[in-house]
């Protein structure tokens, strides 16, 4: 669970870098975000969690159930089957959350006039903080 999330927020920080260097010497203004505080506290978020973690529930009561009524080796088979389930099923999730904040943060840097939208860690000092905006927008 905390590896896929450790996943989601390099893929983010490359997104979010990309969008950076891409926009060096502009005039844009800059929008800035703190993911850590999205993450707690936007109501969206704690969906994609309970959902991901209902799933590993589900696949665990299945893998219990089934363990009672297989042998060792199609068990172990069985075991695999429900790994890789979840490794895609994760990776659904990851997928939707990005799009989902990549979508949000576009609107919000059109109402604000933002050229780009970053971590507020990756900006020394300054830039619109959109974070609010966007936790109201997943609500």
């Amino acid at each position: 669970m905390r590896k896929m999330w450790k996943r989601l927020a390099v893929v983010a920080s490359m997104t979010i870098m990309a969008g950076m260097l891409s926009g060096c010497g502009g005039e844009d203004k800059v929008g800035v975000v703190d993911m850590a505080r999205v993450q707690k506290e936007a109501p969206a978020v704690q969906t994609y969690k309970q959902k991901t973690e209902d799933k590993q529930k589900e696949v665990e009561k299945e893998l219990q159930d089934a363990q009672q009524s297989m042998s060792a080796e199609d068990f172990q088979k069985k075991q695999q089957q429900a790994q890789q389930e979840l490794n895609i099923y994760g990776a659904s999730m990851q997928r939707q959350f990005l799009s989902d904040i990549q979508s949000k943060l576009g609107d919000i840097a059109k109402d604000k006039n933002v050229g780009i939208v970053v971590y507020k860690e990756a900006v020394p000092q300054g830039g619109i903080d959109v974070t609010d905006d966007l936790i109201a927008k997943m609500q």
